[in-house]
């Protein structure tokens, strides 16, 4: 397998998973935007929906041009990965490195959000709130916190791969296994 070959199907599997996730998720999530909405709202949603669901299908079928935009196949020492040097080791550092990856991009977006939230309430009055819900209850703060330490989680998870991967190594009596 080439390294474009395994960068195509990374993208192409994470565009098929976004966009899974987006048509099982998606319309649940959206129903909230259209309560009180003028048409202006109401059109911009449908632009932003149809720009992720075109850029889900161009991961999907196009992932040759974002290969190239990157260059993600470049700087490497060869073309092709040698799966016989991956030893159960170095699965377990890569896969720490996906749970780390998948932590961080999963809670980015809910800490910007409460971070958002807390300096408009505490710029904002009372009386002038923009969304219709009062900031500053204890949920509110409790999923904040949740985020951050998620955050510093996944911020551990990719800083500290090979301590924690020899952390979970099981050792084996079979030393072929290795």
């Amino acid at each position: 397998m080439t390294k474009k070959d395994f960068f195509r199907l990374i993208i192409k599997l994470f565009g098929l998973y976004a966009f899974i996730t987006v048509i099982f998720s998606g319309p649940f999530r959206w129903a909230f935007l259209f309560y009180g909405a003028d048409w202006s709202s109401l059109i911009s949603v449908a632009v932003i929906i149809l720009l992720l669901f075109l850029l889900l299908l161009f991961l999907i079928f196009l992932p040759d041009k974002v290969i190239g935009w990157f260059k993600l196949d470049r700087g490497f020492d060869n073309d092709q990965i040698q799966f016989q040097n991956f030893n159960v080791e170095n699965i377990i550092m890569l896969a720490v490195i996906v749970m780390g990856g998948i932590i961080i991009i999963k809670n980015i977006p809910s800490f910007l959000t409460h971070s958002f939230y807390w300096f408009k309430s505490s710029v904002q009055s009372e009386a002038h709130n923009f969304t219709g819900r009062t900031w500053g209850t204890t949920d509110n703060y409790i999923a904040w916190a949740s985020s951050l330490i998620n955050l510093i989680i996944g911020y551990l998870l990719l800083t500290n791969y090979p301590y924690i991967s020899k952390i979970l190594r099981v050792k084996s009596n079979n030393p072929a296994e290795d």
